[in-house]
């Protein structure tokens, strides 16, 4: 790019047609528009590189279930989650499950069945399932005996 910013520049100061030198005014701000796309380019390119995660629990059931949390997001709400994010949900998730393991893993799997996209403190009755989650109570139930409406 370098190389043909000074051919441009060379080229410039040797013209002298005032024709010429317009046309060539709109040429160097389509240049500069190309170079701004290329270089908007090269950064998407060339990511911010990630960091290593660490998961709070080494239990092989919070694993999966973590694996299978972040799959969930990518599949079901076409959400990657990238290693910063995914570090500081693991904290928040350490700490809302008062750094219980096996809590940590009820909760994923509650965030998970009841289709969330975000991790919070469920009450105890929601992880036990005694407690209907908003998802539940607004799917209409199924009757079977009830004759369909034509």
């Amino acid at each position: 790019m370098g190389e043909m910013t000074l051919m441009i520049d060379d080229f410039n100061e040797n013209v002298n047609d005032s024709r010429i030198q317009k046309a060539f005014s709109k040429l160097v701000k389509k240049w500069a528009e190309i170079v701004g796309i290329h270089n908007e380019i090269d950064h998407l390119l060339d990511p911010i590189a990630a960091i290593e995660v660490k998961l709070p629990f080494e239990t092989s059931e919070f694993t999966e279930m973590w694996k299978t949390y972040k799959e969930y997001m990518l599949e079901t709400h076409i959400y990657s989650i990238r290693s910063r994010q995914e570090g500081i949900l693991l904290g928040r998730l350490k700490r809302l499950s008062d750094n219980n393991a096996a809590r940590a893993t009820m909760m994923l799997e509650l965030f998970i069945s009841n289709g969330y996209k975000s991790i919070f403190k469920p009450s105890e009755k929601q992880l036990t399932g005694d407690e209907p989650t908003k998802l539940e109570d607004q799917q209409p139930s199924l009757d079977l005996n009830k004759k369909p409406v034509l």
